[in-house]
């Protein structure tokens, strides 16, 4: 794994076509907060796609059978596996 990207926001709040040139598919992508409602659409960047359990539960999100949710403690393992960590 190279770089792990952290979202906080819904994605409407940044530009798609930037990130689309900022990730590339070894990346993991993790949502976090308000992030976590769009799923969806964050599946266009990463296979490795996370999402922050307690946040996830907090917005009674429903995963599917391909989201993987994390707890804190794998956050961090995530956080010092990466070469890098970019949070937007």
């Amino acid at each position: 794994m190279s770089t792990l990207h952290i979202f906080s926001k819904p994605l409407s709040h940044y530009c798609t076509n930037a990130l689309e040139n900022l990730i590339s598919s070894d990346d993991t992508v993790l949502l976090v907060g308000d992030a976590c409602y769009n799923i969806k659409q964050y599946r266009q960047f990463s296979a490795a796609l996370h999402l922050l359990k307690e946040d996830a539960t907090a917005r009674a999100i429903t995963l599917s059978e391909y989201d993987v949710d994390i707890d804190y403690n794998q956050f961090v393992e995530l956080t010092l596996t990466s070469q890098n960590t970019i949070t937007w």
